[in-house]
């Protein structure tokens, strides 16, 4: 829009070339451009508003999947999930996908917080000349961070952006759900490479990583009753115990010993790798949009308004002056206000499901400087 705006104000050409009829064609021009992109925008909306419920379906799809190869294939065949390690290692696995699917759900259902509704006009009627704005198209006050979601089609409270995968807007009400789920799907990526990258392309000795350790692997201790009876199941009705084919164990028919390694079948591969891949793809785009939500809780800023708050740095910056975020109380206060948390254990009450809802209105009521 910048540069149509250059067009439509004739400052591409020459003072020799700026006639009246020049600037009547390139205003002309400019305002086709602000048209089409007007016509893209409500297209993209329109998108958008109807693929949501696809794209939760097959964010949903795409965690089920992972957590079964992982925890009803993989574990079965590479931990003896009847001693105590392996049924800690069961429960440590099943407790962070169980985070994964609370935090997304409730992403999905919490509603973000509006403006329209009465206790929150009534926090912005008390707090008098803190808010400013007025939206026109919701008829009701603009508190500060809030913003006009063209997909919703309404204000939200401290809205971050609209996030199609939950097929909702981020905001006030449900952004603790939202960022604990990046936080966990961060965790439950490591956790799913770690055990499944050996079974994918590591072998029985796992991967190593740079010397440090290896990922995948141990899959040393097969003489356990849970490998066993899946041997058993898959070998037919054999009528031996433990009698286990070729195809299932190294060396032969003979019964497996606590050294022998099982071998996948081509589908537990398959698996395996298809949960691995997806892992590290996630992980690496983890790595940067989760530590970027922590980024924008620490400094209290949502992804929308640390443009705006760069604009003000960078317009005091040129008057020899600082700009100060007003709403930021410092990281720790940031933080707790954020996820609602202000107890003893505040630091690790954050990650932890809550059903609570957030206790605060969501209009930060803070004098712009």
């Amino acid at each position: 829009f910048a540069l149509f705006n250059l067009f439509a104000n004739c400052q591409l050409f020459t003072p020799a070339l700026a006639s009246p009829r020049v600037g009547q064609i390139t205003m002309g021009i400019a305002g086709r451009c602000r048209r089409c992109c007007a016509v893209v925008e409500q297209v993209g909306d329109g998108f958008l508003r109807h693929a949501g419920p696809f794209y939760v379906a097959l964010g949903c799809s795409l965690v089920a999947m992972v957590a079964y190869s992982l925890l009803f294939v993989v574990l079965p065949l590479t931990k003896d999930l009847h001693s105590w390690r392996g049924a800690c290692t069961f429960a440590g696995v099943s407790f962070v996908f169980v985070n994964i699917g609370f935090n997304y759900l409730l992403a999905v259902r919490v509603d973000p917080g509006s403006p329209v509704t009465r206790d929150v006009q009534v926090v912005c009627a008390e707090a008098g000349a803190a808010v400013r704005r007025w939206c026109a198209k919701c008829k009701c006050p603009k508190p500060a961070l809030t913003h006009h979601c063209s997909v919703c089609k309404r204000c939200v409270l401290k809205m971050d952006h609209h996030c199609p995968w939950i097929h909702n807007c981020v905001g006030h009400g449900n952004y603790r759900y939202f960022h604990n789920f990046l936080f966990w799907l961060w965790v439950g990526c490591l956790v799913t490479v770690w055990h499944t990258g050996g079974a994918a392309v590591g072998g029985p000795r796992g991967i190593s990583v740079f010397g440090l350790g290896k990922i995948g692997g141990g899959m040393h201790q097969v003489n356990h009753p849970a490998s066993t009876h899946q041997a058993d199941r898959r070998a037919g009705s054999t009528g031996i115990t433990g009698a286990v084919p070729e195809s299932r164990f190294g060396g032969g028919n003979e019964e497996p010993y606590p050294h022998q390694t099982p071998k996948f079948t081509a589908d537990e591969r398959s698996a395996a790798l298809f949960s691995c891949l997806l892992a590290v793809s996630v992980f690496l785009a983890m790595c940067g949009l989760w530590w970027w939500h922590v980024y924008l809780v620490l400094t209290a800023q949502t992804s929308i308004d640390f443009h705006y708050f760069s604009e003000k740095r960078k317009e005091f910056r040129n008057r020899g002056e600082v700009y100060v975020n007003p709403h930021d109380l410092g990281w720790r206060r940031n933080w707790q206000q954020v996820f609602d948390e202000r107890g003893r254990y505040w630091f690790v009450a954050w990650s932890l499901p809550r059903l609570k809802p957030h206790r605060g209105t969501g209009v930060p009521i803070a004098m712009e400087r």
